[in-house]
């Protein structure tokens, strides 16, 4: 029986070793250079996983603020710290993003970011339209943009789209109209 004590306890030992070799020390990557600084990434590259997988461990990022963790994103954030005068690193990202949703802006960028996805599969039903249409101003619809909007949503009562669809093929016509032009 001994023996199956041991061979539990290496085991035990050598999983919690293995784990403890994963998990983030986010003191010692902080102050770090994040690897898309210096190079172009695609999404599927490892080490910008890893550059996210310490931002989303060491900033606590919630949910909704995973669209900020794209590459071009997070670049083009560092390259505006950078140009104040901060340091290209881990903490300055996590930094701007603690002081950033702290602000109206976030608020509001959260608020419309929410309305787009349900937006994105809601269908079109114009007797809601008072309602629905807030997406729309939010994206800087004018009242006459809103108008053209709604008379080319009534022209598809019958396809059952959803406003996702239906402003994808909106977008289509406004660009071949300007192309016919």
């Amino acid at each position: 029986m001994p023996v199956i004590y041991l061979i539990l306890s290496v085991l035990l030992f050598s999983c919690s070793t293995v784990y403890s070799q994963q998990k983030i020390d986010c003191e010692k990557v902080l102050d770090k250079e994040p690897y898309f600084v210096k190079h172009k990434t695609a999404d599927t590259d490892s080490l910008l996983k890893r550059d996210i997988e310490i931002l989303k461990h060491c900033g606590n990022f919630e949910g909704i603020d995973t669209v900020f963790l794209k590459g071009p994103m997070l670049g083009s954030l560092m390259l505006d710290q950078v140009r104040i005068g901060k340091p290209a690193t881990y903490r300055t990202l996590i930094d701007y993003f603690a002081a950033f949703k702290k602000t109206i802006s976030y608020q509001d960028f959260v608020k419309g970011l929410v309305l787009y996805q349900e937006m994105a599969s809601k269908k079109v039903n114009l007797d809601n339209w008072e309602s629905d249409k807030e997406l729309f101003v939010r994206m800087g619809f004018t009242v006459g943009d809103l108008n053209d909007l709604k008379d080319f949503l009534s022209g598809l009562k019958a396809e059952n789209l959803t406003y996702k669809a239906a402003m994808t093929r909106y977008l289509a016509e406004i660009e071949a109209m300007r192309v016919d032009k």
